[in-house]
This record gives structure tokens, sequence and C-alpha cells, in this order.
């Protein structure tokens, strides 16, 4: 009798993909990766886990900016239909928070208000440990590459000794550390980005569609020398 296949499920940091996505651009704008379809990347790196490995779930964990809804209205627009874009195609889209935190700025003399998003490392491991105790997955794949997840590894590995936890560190993400605790873990591309996107709209279940927002349809042009002057 065959052993069943493996069962794979992802957790994606958010914030930490962003960054990711953002050096892809910057390392070679050849083609867009933001409308990045996590269900396809997941599925394109199935392999990793062996030939007969199956998804058995995709989490996205983020926060919504709502403190740029009156001076960045676009890009809050932009984050809430690529969620919707997500929820669309079964991923679970899980939210914590953005607070604000003031800091001392040495050049201005005095305080500056910043926000910084909250709770996405808890939310993960909270899921992480609950989908393994209800026997949910045989591998847990995070995907981060904040070193923040390294208490977890030895944690994981002794209340659950027949799992596997896996990071998939992000393109120019990858943190030595979790390296080391997990050697079989493994990095994307930024071609595995470019080559996982939705298509340009995506259906949703109410039958209407969420499209691309523009700015993310094609890479931000080059930067180019300044002509001479004639």
């Amino acid at each position: 009798m065959n052993a069943p296949a493996p069962r794979v499920m992802f957790f994606f940091d958010g914030f930490n993909l962003y960054h990711s996505l953002e050096a892809a651009l910057r390392a070679e704008a050849v083609a867009p990766v933001k409308w990045l379809d996590l269900s396809a990347l997941a599925t394109a790196h199935l392999y990793t886990q062996g030939t007969a490995a199956r998804l058995a779930g995709v989490h996205f964990f983020t926060a919504y900016a709502e403190h740029l809804a009156l001076t960045k209205p676009e890009r809050l627009a932009r984050h809430r239909a690529y969620v919707r874009a997500l929820t669309a195609t079964g991923v679970r889209v899980h939210f914590g928070h953005f607070k604000p935190k003031n800091i001392w700025v040495e050049s201005l003399q005095d305080y500056a208000r910043i926000w910084q998003e909250k709770a996405t490392d808890v939310h993960i491991v909270a899921q992480v440990f609950a989908h393994a105790a209800r026997d949910e997955f045989d591998t847990a794949i995070i995907v981060s590459g904040d070193a923040d997840y390294a208490p977890v590894v030895p944690v994981f590995q002794e209340l659950f000794p027949g799992k596997r936890l896996r990071f998939g560190f992000p393109f120019d993400r990858k943190n030595k550390e979790l390296a080391r605790l997990v050697p079989a873990s493994f990095t994307l591309s930024r071609e595995s980005y470019a080559q996982n996107q939705f298509p340009e709209a995506v259906r949703l279940p109410s039958g209407k569609f969420v499209v691309c927002p523009h700015s993310w349809r094609v890479p931000p042009a080059a930067p180019t020398a300044n002509p001479s002057p004639s």
C-alpha cells in the first residue's frame, strides 16, 4: 500500500514578502511581480518537499495601512485589490495591525511618529501550531527571512516530532540563522515571482472581477542617463 502524499501548508509573511518583491524589481525590473498568485507560487515549490507532495493550504498574513487612507489612498486601494484576488483563489488571509510609535530624530531635535506593523509573526506561529495540533499538514513552510522565528524551531520539533517545519526564504531575504536551524529550507527566486502572476483580471465569487492595479502591470522604467545638450 502506497504511503499517503505528504500534505504541505504555506504561511506567507506578507511584509517580508513585500520587501522581497521590491528588491526583485530593483535587481532587474524585467517583468511585473507584485500581482503574485500565492497558490500558484506555493504549488510551483511543492517539488522541494518530494514529488508526491500536495498543497494543503495557503495562508497570507498582512495588515492594512489605514493611516495612509488620506495621504496615500491609492496604496491602500492596491493592497485591498490584491487581498480580494487572494481570497478569490482560496488563500486564507489573516490581518494584523499598524501601531504608532514616537522616535527621536536627532537631525530635527524632536520626536517623529512612525507606524509599525504588529503581530504578523505571532499570528503565523499561532496558526502553524494550531494547524499542526489539528493534524492538517505534514510539513509547514513559513515564507519569511525574519530571524524572530528562530526560537520557534526547537519548540515545534519537540511538540510535533512527526511533522516538519521549513522556511521558504523570499528573494534577497535569506537568513543564515534560520538556514542553519533548518538546512532543508529553500529560497524563492525573482524568476518564480514573474512566472506565477495572476491574470490581469481575477474573477470573484460574485462573478465580478478585480483588476491588477495599473502601476503593477509593468515594471518601473530603468533610470536613464541625461541626454547630452544639443
